[in-house]
Order: structure tokens, then C-alpha cells, then sequence
């Protein structure tokens, strides 16, 4: 096997990096002004997406989550009424729905102005329409690679 091309090496430390440091601007902020864990926005965030409620199994693969990390993370939101599990089907208690409650709402609304000033700041304001297509393109060939 040949060995791997320096320059694209170089582009996967690249990547790396960027959500390595994306990712600690994004939690001080949020956790500094919001009070928030970046992974409970992204939560809410994915629950906002989908129009206030998700079954639990289809937000773990969103959150590319393991499902009892999640169940944790859950029980967390749950104590700070953030959301709610409810059952989407009263004759089989397996399936379970999350839904995000009207204070969820209201924090997801404060904290996305902060995560969306830090994403802009540090992200999105760099990009130009070009940089956008490619680095879309690109990484859709590497996720649809796992589907």
C-alpha cells in the first residue's frame, strides 16, 4: 500500500484542527454567557430542526451519539426542564420521544445567538461562496462514505 499524499494529509490535520478549536470557542462561549453545555444546544438545536421532538434512537444518530451517553446527557436536561420524554405510542413503552418544552425553547432562542456569533465570527465569515461549495462537496463524499 502506498503511502498517504502529504497534502492531503495535511488537509485532514487541517480539518482536525479547525473543529478542535471551533469546538472550544463554541463550549467557553456558550458555557461562559449561557450557562449551557455546547452538547445540550446541539441537543436542542437538532430538536428545534426537527420541529420540537425527536425519538431517542434518531437523535442519537443525528448526534452521532452513543445512546447511553445521550440517555445521560438527557437525564441532565430533563432535571433542568429543558425537555421531556414522552411515549409516541402508548402500546409500546420502548419508544421513547424527546420533546423540548417551552423553557427549552427559550434557551435554545438565547444560546443560539451565541453560538451562531462565535460560528460567524470564527467560521462562516471566512468562507467564500466557492470555499462553501467545495468544502460541501467534499465533505459529503467522506459522510456518504458511512451511509
Amino acid at each position: 500500500m502506498a503511502a498517504p499524499d502529504p497534502e492531503r494529509l495535511a488537509v485532514w490535520r487541517s480539518l482536525r484542527t479547525a473543529h478542535s478549536r471551533l469546538d472550544r470557542a463554541l463550549t467557553d462561549a456558550l458555557r461562559t454567557e449561557r450557562e449551557l453545555p455546547l452538547t445540550w444546544f446541539e441537543t436542542m438545536n437538532a430538536l428545534q430542526d426537527a420541529g420540537g421532538k425527536m425519538r431517542v434512537m434518531e437523535l442519537a444518530e443525528l448526534l452521532v451519539a452513543s445512546p447511553s451517553s445521550l440517555s445521560r446527557q438527557l437525564n441532565g436536561m430533563e432535571d433542568e426542564g429543558l425537555i421531556r420524554r414522552d411515549r409516541a405510542d402508548p402500546d409500546d413503552q420502548r419508544v421513547v420521544v424527546i420533546v423540548l418544552t417551552k423553557d427549552g425553547r427559550a434557551a435554545w432562542r438565547r444560546a443560539s445567538t451565541t453560538y451562531h456569533r462565535v460560528l460567524k465570527r470564527f467560521f462562516l465569515s471566512k468562507l467564500t461562496e466557492s470555499d462553501v461549495a467545495g468544502v460541501q462537496r467534499a465533505l459529503t463524499k467522506v459522510i456518504d462514505e458511512f451511509d
